[in-house]
């Protein structure tokens, strides 16, 4: 028994090998097929399909760090914001080593964050940014369509997938609300999924498809975060096609940032009724959670310049505390209370930088997804896929202005040579010798 059952382990390991140097060698070889495929592990499976080595590696992380390796020979040009991104891990690691922080806290830090951030640095190296935009629109859309389905069939296919591990048990339950099951697609959670959604939504608006099509992918986004019934997703998704319409001109249109902005009149008249009638029927519920998220606020003092807050305990049982509450719904907040005040203000700055990108004009579609979701870094923790695409989007968004930035550069230099001025007695005298010729 044991010798099959070592046998059937080493077969494993091979197995596992084989994929794994397959794929790295896809992903040399077709940088397209890659992104592709990125895009749909991302929106299309759960973050609890993994395998526990060590530590846990969900697919999404495991497609990345091969992508990773396979691309490893990418140069970048490093940035300001690289060097806060930098110095945050640094910060980090540090109260990890002073004993301020824990094991699982670098663990998400480093596959959660840094992983996939490094992944959007390098990726519009390899592949156009047309043809990023369009994988991430098409997964999106698909997404938004299995999560209409599942507001109206009440079914999710996703959480049938069993695999027992924590992810599993942290987010595979539905979630109801005044009666409804709110659409969460394979992001274990409605917030997670509606506000993923709202960060796609200004990648659907740039493609370079018929204009129909791309109204068409909108109003299935839009018409799934409205399923979630998630207040920061609609806020998020609102902020985004309102930055797009008034600063991605140079991507967008003007009869289709009149057409956005019509649909979005017409999907607010025709679901801010229903959806005041629910947030109306679930008023205990969507209070007590508004007044949670305000009595956060509470746990500022017991912050530390870096390292974990003064207010973190842990039962016998295992169960963790920031003061009275184990759960913080907001990602600002866990930060200051997981890593200190000074990693905090290293991301606020980041973020400062992002802001700072679309005042000076230089607004990428990244950008403007990143900016969008500033108010759900205050009511949201980055959980499952969504905090993945975030920090994807934001390494994506560095890139693409360094790329702008490059772009108008080049622009201005080539303004700035013109051709030599021809003197107009000359140039008349050679038409008068052509005419004489025979």
């Amino acid at each position: 028994m044991t010798a099959d059952l070592d046998l059937r382990t080493v077969l494993l390991l091979l197995l596992a090998v084989g994929a794994v140097v397959a794929a790295w060698y896809v992903a040399r070889s077709s940088p397209r097929l890659v992104v592709a495929g990125w895009a749909a592990v991302c929106f299309l499976v759960p973050i609890w399909i993994g395998v526990q080595a060590g530590v846990y590696w969900s697919a999404l992380t495991g497609v990345t760090l091969v992508a990773l390796a396979a691309w490893s020979t990418t140069s970048l040009t490093f940035s300001y914001v690289d060097v806060l991104v930098v110095g945050f891990v640094v910060l980090v690691l540090a109260a990890f080593l002073l004993g301020g922080s824990t094991w699982g806290h670098v663990l998400i830090v480093s596959f959660g964050w840094l992983v996939p951030y490094v992944w959007g640095r390098f990726v519009l190296a390899r592949v156009e940014a047309e043809w990023l935009y369009s994988c991430i629109a098409v997964a999106a859309t698909a997404a938004a369509v299995l999560g209409i389905i599942e507001f109206a069939t009440a079914f999710n296919p996703f959480v049938e997938i069993t695999t027992g591990n924590i992810a599993w048990r942290t987010w595979h339950e539905l979630q109801p609300r005044a009666g409804f099951i709110r659409a969460e697609g394979a992001f274990g959670h409605s917030i997670a999924f509606a506000s993923s959604l709202a960060v796609s939504s200004v990648f659907v608006l740039v493609t370079k498809w018929p204009a129909w099509v791309r109204l068409a992918c909108l109003s299935v986004v839009i018409a799934a975060v409205a399923t979630s019934f998630s207040r920061i997703g609609l806020v998020t998704l609102a902020i985004t096609l309102l930055l797009a319409v008034i600063l991605l001109g140079r991507w967008i249109t003007r009869s289709m940032r009149a057409a956005v902005a019509l649909l979005l009149i017409v999907a607010a008249a025709t679901t801010l009724p229903t959806l005041g009638d629910v947030f109306t029927e679930a008023g205990e519920e969507a209070g007590g959670s508004a007044q949670y998220r305000s009595d956060l606020v509470t746990l500022l003092r017991g912050m530390r310049a870096i390292g974990i807050s003064t207010s973190w305990t842990v039962l016998p049982s295992g169960e963790t505390y920031y003061g009275s509450f184990q759960s913080i719904d907001s990602e600002l907040m866990l930060t200051g209370l997981r890593f200190g005040i000074l990693p905090l203000l290293a991301l606020v700055v980041a973020i400062a930088c992002c802001i700072l990108s679309l005042v000076r004009g230089r607004a990428t579609p990244a950008a403007v997804a990143v900016a969008a979701q500033i108010p759900a870094f205050a009511a949201v923790a980055l959980i499952t896929q969504y905090g993945y695409l975030v920090w994807f989007v934001a390494g994506v968004a560095v890139t693409a202005y360094q790329v702008e930035n490059a772009s108008d550069k080049l622009d201005r230099a080539d303004a700035s040579i013109s051709p030599p001025r021809r003197d107009s007695s000359t140039v008349d005298g050679a038409r008068r010798e052509r005419v004489r010729r025979p």
